[in-house]
This record gives structure tokens, C-alpha cells and sequence, in this order.
């Protein structure tokens, strides 16, 4: 039984689960996030619009508060573990501790603000973003198994939550007629991505020079259990990323596209 510290650390954080990709633990975790989705999606279509406003703000508010406690874990690995657990930790009056340079990273704090503030020109692309950003952790679950799958820790904790609430509070607000998906805005997409990348970039050659944010530096994947990209060589991996990234966006409009349509809840 995993004890309190246990779960306050980031023990295991960095082993890579290939042992788990595609096998018995992915399946169960994608089901848990199949039923998760569509009950919560159920109950939630069924509520007035006071609770579901309440519970969009709550869940948001959970995005930031598991980001923000978890960047907590790292300062206090950086301060007081002579040998820290993971290869993230940094001292408080960092760049990280702030902001972040991660594309899932960066739309725990975009999606809450655009959303708060109705900002309704970054909807379209923080919104895509997110569902993305989330369904990628959904497919190559790198933060959620890793370690014991079922020995969890409060980082493990952040990533099934902060990952699902990426997924869903996107898509329930498209189907209740938050924005509208329309194929004219794909120009706001590209600046989007190109202004993310740019800011990765950023973190990479000017924050931090060992850093690897948005994969662009290094292939994370090479020799693993991704075919095509497990081959590819540093630089060259980044045109696969631009390939697979296009098709995923693709895909993910489509997916906005559907929910945008009326759903109907039994009564």
C-alpha cells in the first residue's frame, strides 16, 4: 500500500510505459475514460444551466489547482531531495513555476482563461488544442501508466484528470453552442500552433537548453513501440510530428464538428 509521502512524490515519473502500451492496463484505462466521458456527459447534459456553468468552473478551477500542486512536488524535489525522482524538478523563481512550454502544459492555463473571459478568439484553437492535447495522453498514456499502474500518485492523479477535463469540458461546451465549428477558421488554428511552437522553441534554446518541449529537439520515441517514429532520428521525427499533429487536428475538428450537432439526452 502506497503510504502519503509515497503518493506526494514523483517516484517513477520518468520510466517509459511501453510495457503497458496497448495491454490489459491501457484498455482498462481507456474504457474508465469511455464511461467516465459519457455518463458525466449524460448527467451533466440533463442539469440546468446554473450546475453545469458551476461544475465548469470548478473542473477548471481542479486544471489549475493539479498543475500548480504538482509544480509544488518539483520545487520541493529541487530543494530538499538530494536525489530527486524526476528530471523536473527547479527551484521556485523559475519559468515553470509559472508558465509552461509543454502543449498540454500551456492549455492548463489558456483554456480556463479563454473560457473566464470569454475570449472568443482564441475558442476555436485552444478548444481543438485541448481535445488534442488530451486524447494524445488517452492513446500514449506516458504520464498516467508508468511504475505500478494501480500504486497512484498525485502526479498520476493530475494527469487522469487534468487530461479527461481537456477532452470533455471542450466538447460539452461545443455541443451546448459555445462556439461554432466552422472550416474558415483554420487560419486562427495555424497562427495557434505555429505560436505555441515558437514559445516551445523559446523554452528550448533560450530558458533551458537541455529541455525537449513539444518533442522538438529530441525523439522521445526512438527504439519504442511507435512504428515509423521509433526509426526516425532527431530532426527528422520533427517533419513525422508535423505530418501525424495535421492528421490529429483533422480528426479532432471532425470530432467537434459531430458534437456540435444536437445531441438529444433521454429523459
Amino acid at each position: 500500500m502506497i503510504t502519503i509521502a509515497e503518493f506526494f512524490t514523483t517516484i517513477g515519473m520518468d520510466q517509459q510505459p511501453t510495457e503497458y502500451f496497448f495491454g490489459i492496463y491501457h484498455l482498462i484505462y481507456f474504457l474508465g475514460f469511455v464511461i467516465a466521458f459519457v455518463l458525466l456527459f449524460y448527467f451533466l447534459s440533463k442539469a440546468n444551466k446554473k450546475v453545469q456553468k458551476r461544475f465548469i468552473t470548478i473542473a477548471l478551477i481542479s486544471i489549475l489547482f493539479l498543475k500548480y500542486i504538482v509544480e509544488a512536488i518539483f520545487i520541493y524535489e529541487y530543494y530538499f531531495v538530494p536525489e530527486p525522482y524526476s528530471n523536473y524538478p527547479h527551484p521556485f523563481w523559475d519559468v515553470n513555476t509559472f508558465f509552461s512550454f509543454q502543449l498540454c502544459g500551456v492549455m492548463n492555463i489558456l483554456l480556463p482563461i479563454v473560457i473566464w473571459f470569454n475570449i472568443k478568439k482564441l475558442k476555436f484553437f485552444v478548444y481543438l488544442t485541448s481535445i488534442l492535447g488530451g486524447l494524445s495522453v488517452i492513446f500514449y498514456p506516458v504520464t498516467v501508466l508508468y511504475g505500478e499502474p494501480f500504486i497512484f500518485t498525485l502526479p498520476m492523479v493530475r494527469s487522469i484528470v487534468v487530461h479527461f477535463f481537456l477532452v470533455f469540458i471542450p466538447l460539452f461546451l461545443i455541443n451546448q453552442g459555445e462556439i461554432k465549428i466552422k472550416s474558415r477558421l483554420w487560419p486562427e488554428l495555424a497562427i495557434g500552433i505555429i505560436s505555441v511552437a515558437i514559445w516551445a522553441m523559446f523554452g528550448n534554446l533560450v530558458i533551458d537548453k537541455s529541455a525537449n518541449n513539444m518533442y522538438l529537439m529530441r525523439n522521445p520515441f526512438y527504439q519504442g513501440p511507435i512504428p515509423i517514429i521509433n526509426s526516425l532520428g532527431n530532426g527528422w521525427h520533427v517533419l513525422f510530428l508535423a505530418v501525424a499533429v495535421t492528421i490529429g487536428y483533422m480528426m479532432v475538428y471532425h470530432l467537434a464538428k459531430l458534437f456540435s450537432r444536437t445531441i438529444v439526452i433521454p429523459t
